[in-house]
């Protein structure tokens, strides 16, 4: 949809697109393999595409929420998730600045993982689902 539009946006005196990616771009769960591939290509999407149009009148920006408390995964009351009023308080506030990529804090330790010791990082995160895992249907 991007590509069809861009040509559009770059007519005008100044533009954004936001993608909304996931925390699970940069370090997948294995419980949703599928949706982490997703968002890991749409970040790398958005970096390209950012750097393509570095010298035009569009902006290019990144959301990447990390667990947050809604009705996805039935995540209202769990309390390992960001509460959903936080979230949205934190991003409206870094939406506000000149950050690409606009992170929560609770996102920043998974934007920030261990490069080299990136599969021991993945598997210690992945061990914290290990209880939804047990729950989730076979």
């Amino acid at each position: 949809m991007t590509s069809a539009l861009i040509d559009q946006l770059k007519e005008q005196e100044s533009a954004v697109i936001i993608y909304n990616t996931s925390v699970l771009a940069y370090v997948p769960v294995a419980l949703a393999a599928v949706y982490s591939a997703t968002k890991a290509a749409l970040h790398s999407f958005a970096l390209s595409q950012r750097y393509l149009l570095k010298d035009t009148s569009v902006s290019v920006l990144e959301i990447a929420p990390p667990w947050v408390q809604t009705d996805l995964l039935g995540s209202n009351n769990e309390p390992r998730a960001m509460p959903l009023a936080e979230f949205i308080e934190e991003t409206i506030r870094v939406l506000g600045t000149d950050a690409h990529e606009v992170l929560v804090e609770h996102a920043k330790p998974l934007r920030n993982n261990p490069g080299p010791n990136e599969g021991a990082f993945v598997t210690e995160f992945n061990a914290k689902f290990d209880d939804l895992r047990a729950q989730a249907p076979a």
